[in-house]
């Protein structure tokens, strides 16, 4: 098994940190765009139900 040093896998783990934090931020902010773009446009009329 491969020694690392204790420094190496702290950086090693703040940089998985960050890179997972990232994806998280970015993945809740392409959310919260939809959900404004959803909200800003006007409600879409679909076909007349029959009944």
């Amino acid at each position: 098994m491969i020694h690392i040093p204790a420094v190496d896998q702290a950086f090693l783990l703040v940089l998985i940190v960050f890179c997972l934090g990232t994806c998280l931020v970015r993945a809740f902010w392409e959310l919260e765009q939809a959900r404004t773009r959803r909200l800003a446009s006007p409600p879409r009329k679909g076909p007349a139900k029959r009944g």
